[in-house]
């Protein structure tokens, strides 16, 4: 699913007026912790006082301190940080897992990260490419950015307050084929789903092994991600001297 709702990862507990005012996007590390606090303070009311008018009207009253909803255009509707990509699985029946996951292409060939990435790999010869600080800084910036939202959704999962069980994860490429641990757990996790609904099917008239089907599949999956690596280096390229844009040397 691309773009899961961010509504539903909460539990549908937070009305969308809500997530605008405390999950908006581009906050810094003070405002997101500033907004965790009234999220917190939200689930605390609704854990410790039963349904009625004294609930609604302490809610009420935090919510007058929740900060304005962020809109970035009138047409756009509120701003609220959602994930990229959300995996839902079917098992277990009760409660299946969902990974939720922020994928990002480094370019650490760029003038931004080429000097700081040949130190780095100068430095020990048992660093590696995907240990550099591009790689480090990128997976930081995501981190940052979603800490304050996925400590709430972990409180919701403790309190068994959501129907499926959550797992993050913020898979990082480089412009040069690596990848950090995230990103070979998502591959591990593509391979081993298609291996599981494999297993599940009749037996091949083709005579293929399991084996076979699975290396196959391993192969489709690694050039399709070399496919969006070229795509992706081919857009940077196309737009160097664009404002905005780092360029690739």
């Amino acid at each position: 699913m691309r773009q899961p709702s961010t509504y539903s990862l909460l539990g549908g507990l937070f009305s969308k007026e809500d997530l605008s005012s405390l999950f908006p996007g581009r906050l810094n590390k003070k405002e997101s912790d500033e907004r965790k606090k009234l999220a917190m303070a939200l689930l605390d009311i609704m854990a410790t006082i039963p349904r009625g008018h004294v609930r609604t009207a302490k809610i009420g009253q935090l919510r007058e301190q929740f900060p304005a909803p962020v809109r970035e255009r009138e047409d756009d509707g509120n701003a609220v940080l959602r994930f990229d990509l959300k995996f839902p699985l079917p098992t277990p029946i009760d409660k299946p897992r969902e990974l939720w996951f922020d994928h990002a292409i480094v370019q650490e060939t760029c003038t931004t990260h080429a000097e700081d990435t040949l130190k780095f790999l100068e430095a020990k010869a048992t660093n590696l490419p995907e240990q550099s600080p591009a790689f480090q800084k990128t997976v930081g910036t995501k981190v940052r950015r979603y800490s304050a939202l996925m400590e709430v959704v972990q409180r919701l999962a403790e309190e068994r307050k959501l129907n499926f069980q959550p797992n993050f994860l913020f898979p990082v490429l480089s412009s040069l084929g690596y990848m950090n641990e995230d990103m070979t757990k998502l591959c591990k996790f593509i391979v081993e789903c298609f291996k599981s609904t494999e297993s599940k099917k009749p037996l091949r008239l083709d005579g293929l092994a399991a084996g076979v089907i699975k290396g196959r599949f391993k192969v489709q999956l690694r050039n399709a991600i070399c496919f969006a690596l070229v795509r992706g280096n081919a857009l940077a390229i196309d737009n160097q001297g664009a404002n905005g844009i780092t360029h690739p040397t």
